[in-house]
């Protein structure tokens, strides 16, 4: 039984040889007379019409592409005296291809076609589907619509070379009208025919069309064969348990998180919920939190929100107001203003310490009345939020209050610096300039680097800027691309930080995000303007 179905395979194998061999033989020839019928002196000739191949060298050496056509065919199929060579026939085939005339346009229609035939078969040149395919699509862009019919019908017996013929055709609109429908439909043959790459196109196109249960099929063999896509879309179909698809959490969690482990930025955002709420699995706030980080810092609003709320709240992450102050304006005045302003209303009716941390910042950078906003941070510090106790010696700092004091700043950054990054960045500055403290220049770096690592992204853009120039410690170009990428991660670099991390681009020191386009990186990088989304956020507030 075995040999038997190797025997009809190799036999429809060489059927579908014969028949394309045919197909050019007769349709391009039929073409070309159809072409010239009213004109019986132009008829296209046959090999067999010519009295001996000399002719048709010395015609093909003036330029003539039927001659070389005539010769490709005759090579081919050892007529007129010629012998069979393969080898030859791909180079007359090729000349006709490339003769540029409008007198040999039709000629050369046809030679692309045979040599689209050579490629196919490795006749000649070696086997190469691609380029085959290349040709066979120009050929019948260029007026031969034979072919169609014939991989039509190939493409109907599972032929996967024709349903991928047929898919760019429908798909491009070449030899048939444009129609991405039936395009879909070829390039499911294809898939069912064992062409992994069409796998997870057809199951998305399916999963688009409602047609769930069917794409389940398709993402499960693309995930299963390495698609990351396909992973996170077979892993939520299990998890959710989608209409024909029975629920399997377990399975459903083992898809995602190999899509996740690859950085899938949706796959990451769902099993960080479904840890973070303990949804399906142990809950492990910690877990989740740090998976829903990763999908914001890929620019995901859902998952910039959720952090947010993270430090706000200090669940899954110590408690950081100005961290969630800066991942909320992220998204605020997008998609999740709305809620925001909900927030917002719900904080104020009950005396929230988060909602006195905004107020005071908009009253210290909008409307400069510092006083009110002492008294906005008063009311963190009672609610012992550490930040509350950090931004009052910011207003202390600022040079335009009356009751400027820097001593006691720095005496309000020290007491809080274990807990507040933000309160070792602006200790940081005093250290290193002597300012309401001794100056230590060590211990500057000390506060500096505890705020980077903490996640204050002004303190990393700092940092980063000091180990490339060298500043207070020694020049380490590899930990300057460090602390840039964890600020760009936060989407929050200062157009200067930005331009440094694009020359160490550049440079390849820093390390591309997987996907992303270098060039088209870079240029976003040097195109980097002042961050405005806290202070668009305070000024749209409703207080």
């Amino acid at each position: 039984m075995r040999n038997l179905k190797i025997s009809k395979s190799i036999i429809m194998r060489r059927y579908t040889f014969f028949i394309l061999t045919l197909v050019l033989a007769l349709t391009f020839t039929a073409a070309s007379a159809q072409k010239q019928k009213s004109n019986t002196n132009n008829k296209i000739e046959t090999v067999a019409e010519k009295s001996s191949l000399d002719m048709l060298r010395e015609r093909a050496a003036n330029g003539d592409a039927h001659a070389m056509l005539l010769l490709g065919k005759a090579y081919y199929g050892g007529l007129e005296g010629a012998e069979k060579n393969f080898k030859t026939a791909a180079k007359w085939f090729l000349d006709a291809a490339e003769t540029d005339t409008p007198e040999a346009a039709q000629y050369s229609t046809e030679a692309k076609g045979w040599l689209g035939l050579l490629y196919y078969n490795g006749e000649g040149v070696e086997k190469d589907h691609d380029r085959a395919m290349k040709l066979f699509l120009i050929a019948t862009r260029d007026g031969y619509k034979g072919m169609v019919e014939i991989f039509d019908e190939m493409a109907k017996g599972g032929d996967l070379f024709a349903c991928k013929f047929m898919q760019e055709c429908y798909d491009k609109g070449v030899g048939v009208k444009r129609n991405t429908d039936k395009a879909a439909e070829y390039q499911q043959l294809a898939a069912d025919a064992g062409d992994k790459e069409s796998y997870m196109p057809v199951g998305l196109y399916l999963y688009n069309h409602d047609k769930r249960a069917e794409s389940f099929k398709y993402f499960k063999k693309a995930a299963d064969q390495g698609d990351i896509r396909a992973a996170y879309f077979c892993g939520l179909m299990l998890y959710d348990g989608e209409v024909g698809v029975e629920q399997d959490k377990k399975e459903g969690m083992r898809y995602l998180m190999m899509a996740a482990n690859e950085g899938h930025v949706a796959a990451n955002l769902k099993l960080g919920e479904s840890y973070f709420y303990g949804n399906g699995v142990t809950r492990d706030k910690e877990k989740g939190a740090q998976m829903i980080k990763v999908a914001a810092e890929k620019g995901n609003n859902k998952a910039m929100w959720i952090l947010a709320n993270c430090y706000r709240l200090g669940e899954g992450f110590g408690k950081n107001y100005p961290l969630a102050a800066q991942w909320m304006a992220l998204t605020a005045s997008a998609n999740k203003a709305d809620e925001y302003g909900k927030l917002i209303a719900e904080l104020k009716g009950r005396n929230d310490p988060f909602y006195s941390y905004l107020r005071g910042l908009y009253e210290y950078n909008i409307t400069s009345k510092y006083d009110v906003a002492m008294d906005q941070f008063k009311a963190m510090e009672k609610a012992q939020v550490a930040d509350g106790t950090t931004m009052q010696g910011v207003v202390l700092t600022n040079k335009n209050y009356k009751k400027r004091d820097m001593k006691k700043a720095a005496k309000m950054f020290e007491k809080v610096s274990k807990e507040s990054p933000l309160a070792c960045y602006y200790l940081a500055f005093l250290m290193e300039n002597g300012n309401g403290v001794k100056r230590d220049e060590k211990g500057a770096i000390e506060m500096l680097t505890k705020a980077a690592d903490g996640g204050c992204a002004a303190a990393q853009c700092r940092l980063a800027e000091k180990y490339l120039k060298g500043t207070g410690v020694g020049m380490d170009v590899e930990k300057a691309a460090k602390y840039y990428l964890l600020a760009e991660a936060q989407h929050a670099l200062t157009p200067d930080a930005a331009k440094q991390l694009a020359n160490l681009y550049e440079k390849g020191i820093a390390k591309l995000p997987e996907g992303e386009d270098l060039n088209k990186h870079i240029d976003k990088l040097r195109k980097t303007k002042e961050n405005n989304s806290l202070i668009n956020m305070l000024v749209n507030t409703k207080f």
